[in-house]
């Protein structure tokens, strides 16, 4: 995995899809809380899809630009998770805060951060 890792990390769509996730979650709500909340509502709880294929929803109902940066870059995250067979793939920002991930488990929007708020640490 250590060769497609340095692959995927030097990919400029990196850049792109991350600087695109972190606009659209600051946006996405006013606070951590507020996003944690509805992020995990959105691609979590209402999504139609059982748990362990929540990753299946290319994107969720709403005019947020989360969704629609969601939409062009998913697909081709999971596509990535299948092809080498990851565990899942996780965005963090400097904040620590997981603001995207395919597979969307109950660890979707939380902070990693040492001193964070989050389980996951």
């Amino acid at each position: 995995h250590k060769s497609f890792i340095t692959l995927e990390a030097s990919s400029p769509v990196l850049v792109e899809a991350f600087v695109a996730f972190k606009t659209a979650w600051d946006s996405f709500r006013a606070t951590d809380a507020e996003r944690l909340l509805g992020l995990q509502m959105t691609y979590i709880i209402l999504n139609d899809y059982p748990a362990g294929s929540k990753d299946q929803l290319d994107f969720a109902p709403g005019e947020e630009e989360y969704h629609a940066v969601h939409k062009e870059y998913h697909p081709q995250y999971r596509t990535i998770l299948y092809d080498r067979n990851y565990y899942d793939i996780f965005m963090l920002d400097l904040d620590g805060n997981c603001i995207y991930s395919v597979y969307k488990e109950l660890d979707y929007a939380t902070n990693f951060a040492a001193n964070g708020t989050g389980e996951w640490k």
